[in-house]
């Protein structure tokens, strides 16, 4: 899944779906980058998870397991 991270002037960027893919892009927008990431999901894609690596493969395997 694409990204965002934050640059030291305060813009936005996004990459992904891996930390080693290419950027695709910078923008001043955190709007604008929120929809680009919503613009490369993958079809079915479910809602967001809001929390650490940790937390979700918790949740994960919790949701798994029933």
């Amino acid at each position: 899944m694409p990204y965002i991270g934050t640059l030291r002037d305060g813009r936005y960027y996004v990459e992904g779906p891996h930390r080693s893919s290419p950027r695709i892009a910078e923008t001043d927008s955190a709007q604008a980058a929120v929809a680009m990431v919503i613009d490369r999901l993958p079809p079915g894609c479910g809602p967001a998870f809001i929390g650490n690596a940790g937390e979700l493969a918790a949740y994960e395997k919790a949701r798994d397991s029933k």
